[in-house]
């Protein structure tokens, strides 16, 4: 059996450890933060539990730093706030204002902050929103904070079929976000049927170079491979290449860590390809490339 692993040392946009762009920065400024000030750090997060996985081999995590989405639990007399890679609402931002919190470093996506920065000239100039993104995704309640603030709401749209639900007039304006991990083909899809409907349609593609270069990758191993193993676990990104892959080959699994793989996923095969997520890093990969090895013996 041949394992191949899916590398993104010359990818643009992609650090060399695997990950993406903005998970790699946020675990630099924790560390740079830990180094600087050793202990009582709180990390807001809209998904606490998974802001340290990536670097659970580097011990992050393990003292004086922690993650909540309970922004009344830090305490300003004993924590310094960092804000998580996934960004905050305006409505989280102003109760540690309120609280009197110590803004010690913003470890928030680049493309995040691109993102909200478009949901909000579009409310300014006067478009109602319609975000195309998965229902589960961390980016909605960042953006229906935004809404609110001018007292707007933002329409979710999942897939083609839904479009017909915007609850708007033809020449009414509409002002399209993309979830920065959302896949181009669907995109297309969508917006065909969003062009048909709408006259005043202004576009934001604030789709992130990760999901940009590492979707066609997934494809391509796809095609190749006779099974493909994807590790990752945020439903962003992996649901995205779960559902590019599984588009081009049937036998397709996901993982969220090497424990997880099941013999009968692999053995019989000539190829299989391993491939992480963009909260997977390098080592978690190269693990489940071993395992694979070790049970085809």
């Amino acid at each position: 059996m041949e394992v191949i692993k899916a590398r993104f040392d010359d990818t643009k946009g992609i650090p060399p450890s695997g990950l993406c762009v903005g998970i790699h920065r946020a675990g630099a400024i924790h560390k740079k933060m830990i180094r600087k000030y050793g202990d009582g750090l709180a990390v807001w997060s809209l998904r606490p539990e998974l802001d340290f996985l990536p670097f659970k081999k580097e011990g992050l995590g393990a003292r004086g730093i922690r993650t909540t989405n309970d922004i009344d639990s830090i305490k300003a007399k004993d924590e310094q706030l960092i804000f998580g890679v996934r960004g905050a609402p305006p409505q989280i931002r102003k109760r540690a204002r309120d609280l009197g919190l110590e803004l010690l470093a913003d470890a928030t996506c680049p493309f995040v902050i691109q993102q909200e920065e478009a949901a909000e000239e579009l409310l300014r100039e006067g478009y109602n929103l319609v975000l195309l993104s998965s229902r589960t995704h961390h980016g909605i309640p960042r953006l229906t904070g935004i809404a609110q603030e001018v007292g707007r709401e933002i329409c979710v749209v999942e897939n083609e079929g839904e479009v017909d639900r915007i609850r708007l007039a033809r020449n009414e304006p509409v002002g399209v976000i993309v979830q920065t991990t959302f896949w181009i083909e669907s995109y297309k899809r969508i917006m065909t049927r969003i062009l048909e409907r709408f006259a005043n349609v202004r576009v934001r593609n604030m789709a992130c170079v990760d999901s940009l270069h590492r979707l066609p990758v997934v494809e391509k191993m796809a095609k190749e491979v006779d099974a493909l193993v994807i590790i990752g676990w945020t439903e962003g990104m992996t649901n995205r290449m779960l559902e590019v892959a599984l588009s081009f080959n049937p036998r397709v699994y996901k993982i969220e860590k090497v424990e997880q793989l099941q013999p009968e996923w692999v053995q019989g095969v000539a190829t299989v390809g391993v491939i992480g997520a963009n909260e997977t890093p390098d080592w978690m990969v190269d693990d489940v490339a071993k395992r694979i090895k070790a049970i085809a013996g």
